[in-house]
């Protein structure tokens, strides 16, 4: 409940709101009968009226929203906020009558229509409440909350509402849950285990209780037992229901009326048609009040500190997944529960030896729970979360022990390998604690270029000059600013005296940093904060990472009189620009200790500080948090005592907002820390556009004068970015699970259409980590060979165009994000007797200097096994016997993507005698790991990758490793090994075994030949052309567990990556590229496509009784543009077929001849730069 001493304190403030709001508005005639004190008047009464609907105190919630509509009958909010309170108290005639008023005055307000349903449905009118909810949708068909009255209204219906609800949402726990129910009540146990572990994928770790219930569960839809299914699953429902996670789930679903009773949801803004002022963002911002509300909300029983002391922690961060952010000062946990805060540290384990100094909250083992880091006067505490909002201390296990006192604490996942590591700024200068998340943290400030330049205070993260990479800047403790500059992989540069950062280099100016685009430009900039006696400065992003100082902003001026502590861009009037809080302390006697400058709208900062309480103690730290979920930001600061104040922004929601919930995938996964920290958002609404860095576990932002935001983009720390379309108020995005590199695609002229054959150039991968797959402890990288590599094209798949002498069509594009160098590529024409099946191995072979060699496996009586089992006796012989689509699955997924836990595939042939040569051939598909993953193995210290091996039994009986198997080059690819001699027993099953994820498809044995019979005719290219066509649609062949296909007719020109920066060939012709391996050859970038056609009339005449396959060959090489994949950036640096290093050795160069210079002139004139921001900006302002 609001406290009674905290509605006090709003109603001392009233008087003055009206007064600042006439202020706000100087310069402006006023309006004829008093307009201005009129819209003081609402907007005070609209402030408080939320504030007791809030906490459910009506009746004086009444009383506020009576005064609107006496002041402004022409308001909806009024009227709509006044029903809600009668429809909450049961008063249901007088609630309808003013909420269809409410409806008449705004006809296009969603919540006010939602309301109204409510109103209906309670009265028994359920027709009438289905049309009020269907008008929602026709204006807003993905509004969760109409979607899911309609799963409460239509029960006829309700598995398609449920659908389209965890199609928008993906992450609502609640909504999922119920859709696996009502599926497996239906009958339909497939979809019922898609939805079961689609949670599986997202989950935190469940609790030991609920486990078995939700394995029992699944393994029964799994195996098509819908009805024995339901019960563990109905079980495992009940159990989440009381977790806070599935609570703020539904509470989504519901809107606020989550809590009884259930009804109706609040209006907070004004509908178009308001009189000025009070939509003049000026007045809006003036009527603001912070309120002082520490007492009233909990937030006591600090003791204070000594003047003498240093530091005081101060954290956010929400531990106990309810929703709500609490609050870690000075040593002491306080729990948020709806407002009201209770200390929490004792029952939460929480036991510090020494004085708390800094703090920050961050999931460092993944696992969906936020995590303590504690900088004690005495070194550091790492307590990880237990799940049952608890605390373990865990700082000697994690290698933390020798971590010295910091002043600055941060989480960021600063080698971009999907765990968060860990930053301290400290007097003994920079720290870095890499995450080896199943292992101990290292000290590695010194290798990553982080170390050097002495002690250091505070620091702040993003990504400044737009490639995606996250980095650092640092206030060292004698005010020198240094800038360090991420070059991938780990490692960083100090770029600060090309930067701009004219003060970097002088010491004592600079104290605290603060990092937020101010300008709404895409890019972030810099806010330096001095020491006291000199002015701080403003740093504008010239786009490339170099900084200019912006000096328009002249109140800034007054931050001369104060030794600052703390600064922090953020957003207190909902406006869609960042404000600017700077704490610290007075260099005079009555000076301030916390400044407040609101940005105009055009860059420039006005002093809005005397909307802040006085009295306020000289600020240690301040944070930023919609404490009250009320949808604007509140301030935490921390005084000299080391005692927190709670100060509310009361009537900064007066504009709509968005509040970003970033998660990552728990399993199947590891590409992205818990909660997306160093994530780049972007939203735009209208012409409004915005830019965030992900720091936390919500991100928050203003809508300034619209209602809703139309698109919100989300650039994931691995580079992979995710588009919500209308995002709702409280957008959860889950992480979706994309392949960004693994080849191009080839696609075939069958006759009707261009059909998708399969991926190629598998064998390369310049750049590449390898690490634990290397075989060993340290982190290896892939050979730079080009891959060379034959591809069988099954006849069906392709014919010629324009009849049977006209000519053989192949596409190949780029759709991923990655670069492709194609030097080579021909058309080999494989004609054989139609009795035999011609094969060539398609397994994954390293690439090699030299040229490649291929052989044809003529299989005229392959032998399908008798019996399939894997690990557990599970059989899978129906889903081998064929082609089609059925595989082997599900696997064991471990936390990162193209790993499993080890499986096996036993398989047994009979009697295999009178066989003179034996081959066992085996297709499926794989998903592979990527260069990030590969780095966290290694960091990791354990094995990653156990490549597929075959066993065989001995005499007695005993498996024994006979033979090592590849795994199949991509998707649908087939895989030979060579059986013969490698039984040692009359017993023929044998075991592939492997942790990889890697998907069966068929299998057999065949005793096959060298294929002599067969007749094969060579193409070259007869036209080649590069040009831009875009990306296909991908979905997943043959459901869940198949492989994810491309429609080619299903074609976006947008760009889901970002570009890959160089000079690529140029469009047109590039026939002379694709003859020969000479290292002349097509640069690709996503999106682009190479159409080769090959003359058919070259190809002998097909004998009858005889059939015609064909092969591709390429030889090329490929990048992809993971984060760890070195300068997978950029185009360069090229490769040739002579290198022995990428990036190359000790004096290796692409060949600098007159031919290869010519080419690269000549060709190569496409220039990619990297663009300003995912979404176009539309706020640039001269300077």
């Amino acid at each position: 409940m609001l406290q009674a001493s905290m509605i006090r304190n709003a109603l001392q403030h009233l008087g003055a709101v009206a007064a600042l709001l006439l202020a706000g508005c100087r310069g402006r005639e006023p309006a004829p009968g008093g307009a201005l004190e009129r819209d003081a008047a609402i907007l005070a009464a609209r402030t408080l009226g939320l504030a007791y609907l809030q906490k459910n105190q009506l009746a004086q919630a009444e009383t506020s929203f009576r005064r609107i509509v006496a002041f402004a009958p022409d308001q909806a909010l009024g009227y709509a906020n006044l029903g809600l309170v009668q429809l909450r108290q049961g008063r249901y005639r007088e609630a309808e009558t003013a909420i269809r008023r409410a409806a008449a005055l705004d006809t296009a307000n969603d919540d006010i229509a939602l309301t109204l349903a409510k109103v209906y449905e309670l009265t028994g009118r359920s027709a009438a409440a289905r049309a009020e909810v269907d008008r929602v949708l026709r204006r807003s068909p993905h509004d969760l909350r109409a979607l899911y009255a309609l799963v409460q209204l239509d029960s006829a219906s309700r598995e398609s509402y449920l659908r389209q609800i965890v199609e928008r949402a993906p992450v609502n726990v609640a909504a999922r849950l119920e859709l696996a129910d009502l599926l497996l009540a239906h009958g339909a146990a497939d979809p019922a285990a898609a939805q079961l572990e689609a949670l599986q994928r997202q989950l935190p770790e469940l609790p030991r209780e609920a486990t078995r219930f939700f394995e029992r569960a699944l393994a029964l839809a799994r195996a098509g037992r819908a009805a024995a299914a339901a019960a563990p699953a109905a079980r495992f429902h009940r159990f989440m229901e009381t977790t806070a996670a599935y609570q703020a789930s539904l509470q989504k679903l519901q809107g606020a009326s989550g809590a009884a009773p259930p009804a109706g949801y609040p209006i907070l803004t004004f509908n178009p048609i308001i009189t000025p002022p009070a939509q003049d963002a000026r007045a809006i911002a003036a009527a603001i009040r912070f309120v002082d509300v520490t007492t009233a909300a909990g937030l006591v029983g600090l003791p204070p500190l000594p003047d003498t002391a240093g530091g005081s922690a101060l954290a956010i961060g929400d531990y106990d997944g309810d929703g709500s952010e609490d609050v870690f000062v000075g040593g002491h946990l306080f729990q948020n529960g709806l407002g009201r805060a209770a200390d929490a540290t004792t029952r939460a384990g929480i036991h510090l030896r020494d004085r708390a100094i800094s703090a920050t909250f961050g999931d460092y083992d993944n696992d969906g729970r936020l995590d303590l880091y504690v900088a004690t006067a005495g070194g550091g505490v790492l307590l990880r979360n237990a799940g049952d909002s608890t605390f373990t201390d865990v700082t000697t296990a994690a290698g933390l022990g020798g971590a010295p006192p910091a002043t600055t604490a941060l989480f960021v996942d600063l080698d971009h390998d999907g765990d968060l590591d860990l930053f301290l700024a400290t007097p003994a200068g920079n720290r870095v604690y890499r995450n080896a998340l199943n292992g101990p943290f290292q000290e590695m400030a010194g290798p990553m270029g982080l170390g050097g330049g002495g002690a250091s205070r505070d620091a702040a993260f993003g990504d400044l000059d737009g490639d995606g990479f996250t980095d650092l800047v640092v206030v060292g403790g004698d005010g020198r600013l240094t800038l360090f500059r991420n070059a991938g992989q780990g490692r960083f540069e100090d770029a600060t005296a090309t930067s701009g950062l004219a003060q970097a280099r002088t010491p004592g100016r600079a104290a605290a940093v603060a990092i937020g685009d101010y300008d709404n430009d895409g890019f972030l900039d810099l806010f330096v904060a001095s020491t006291g006696g000199t002015a701080p400065v403003l740093y504008h992003n010239r786009g490339d990472g170099t900084f200019e100082p912006d000096r328009r902003s002249a109140p800034l001026a007054a931050l001369r009189t104060l030794a600052a502590r703390t600064a922090l861009f953020f957003d207190f009037d909902n406006d869609g620009f960042l404000d600017l809080i700077v704490g610290g302390t007075p260099t005079k006697a009555g000076g301030r200790s916390l400044f407040l400058f609101r940005n105009d709208q055009t860059g420039r900062f006005v002093d809005y500080s005397s909307i802040l309480p006085t009295g306020l103690d000289p600020a240690r730290r301040v944070v930023a948090v919609d404490y009250d979920h009320d949808g604007d930001l509140d301030l935490i600061v921390v005084g000299s005592d080391g005692r927190p104040r709670l100060l509310l922004n009361e009537g900064g929601n007066a504009n709509q907002y968005v509040q970003v919930q970033l998660a990552a995938l728990r399993t199947g996964s590891g590409k992205n820390n818990a909660f997306g920290i160093g994530s780049t958002l972007e939203l735009r609404a209208g012409k409004l556009y915005e830019s965030r860095v992900v720091t936390g576990r919500v991100t928050h932002f203003g809508l300034g004068p619209h209602l809703k935001a139309d698109v919100l983009r989300v650039r994931w720390p691995n580079g992979v970015a995710q588009t919500v379309y209308y995002p709702g108020t409280d957008e959860d995005i889950l992480e979706q699970q994309i392949l960004k590199g693994s080849c191009p695609f080839l696609y075939a002229w069958d006759g009707k259409a261009f059909r998708f054959v399969t991926d190629v150039m598998w064998r390369s991968a310049l750049g590449m980590p390898l690490g634990i797959m290397a075989g060993g402890r340290d982190i290896a990288s892939a050979p730079p060979y080009a891959s060379r590599e034959y591809l069988r094209i099954p006849g069906r798949l392709l014919a010629p165009q324009n009849g049977p002498r006209g000519r053989y069509v192949l596409q190949l594009t780029e759709e991923l994000w990655e670069t492709a160098y194609l030097d080579q590529a021909k058309l080999l024409v494989v004609d054989h007797p139609d009795s035999v099946d011609v094969y060539v191995d398609e397994g994954f072979v390293p690439p090699a200097p030299g040229p490649a060699a291929v052989r044809l496996y003529r299989v005229s009586h392959p032998r399908s096994p008798v019996s399939a089992t894997d690990e557990h006796g599970t059989d899978w012989l129906a889903a081998l016997r064929a082609r089609d689509d059925r595989y082997v699955a599900p696997l064991t997924l471990t936390r990162y993507q193209g790993l499993a836990t080890l499986h096996d595939l036993i398989l047994d042939f009979g009697d295999l005698k009178g066989l003179d040569s034996v081959y066992l051939f085996l297709a499926g598909w794989i998903y592979p790991t990527d260069a990030s993953i590969n780095i966290a193995l290694a960091q990791a210290g354990k094995p990653g990758v156990i490549f597929p091996y075959l066993e065989v039994k001995d005499p007695q009986g005993r498996w024994r490793r006979v033979a090592d198997v590849s795994f199949p080059s991509g998707k649908d690819k087939t895989v030979i090994v060579d059986l013969t001699g490698k039984f040692l027993s009359a017993d023929h099953r044998l075991r592939i075994r492997t942790n990889m994820e890697i998907y069966w498809d068929q299998a057999f044995v065949a005793g096959a030949g060298e294929a002599s019979a067969a007749s094969t005719t060579t193409l070259d290219p007869m036209t080649a052309d590069l040009h831009y066509r875009g990306f296909s649609r991908l979905y997943r062949k043959g459901g869940r567990y198949g492989p994810e296909w491309a429609a080619y007719d299903a074609v976006s020109r947008e760009s889901p990556w970002e570009p890959i920066v160089g000079d690529f060939t140029r469009y047109g012709d590039v026939l002379p590229l694709v003859r020969a391996p000479d290292d002349m050859y097509v640069i690709m970038a996503p999106g682009d496509e190479a159409t080769l056609t090959f003359d058919a009339s070259a190809a002998p005449p097909l004998s009858p009784g005889w059939t015609r396959d064909f092969l591709l060959y390429t030889d090329a090489w490929l990048k992809d543009s993971d984060r760890n994949t070195a300068l997978g950036g950029s185009v360069t640096p090229l490769p040739f077929h002579g290198i022995t290093r990428y990036p190359y050795g000790a004096g290796e160069a692409y060949p600098t001849d007159a031919a290869h210079t010519r080419y690269r002139e000549t060709y190569n004139t496409r220039r990619v730069e990297r663009t300003r921001a995912i979404l176009e900006s539309s706020n640039r302002f001269p300077r």
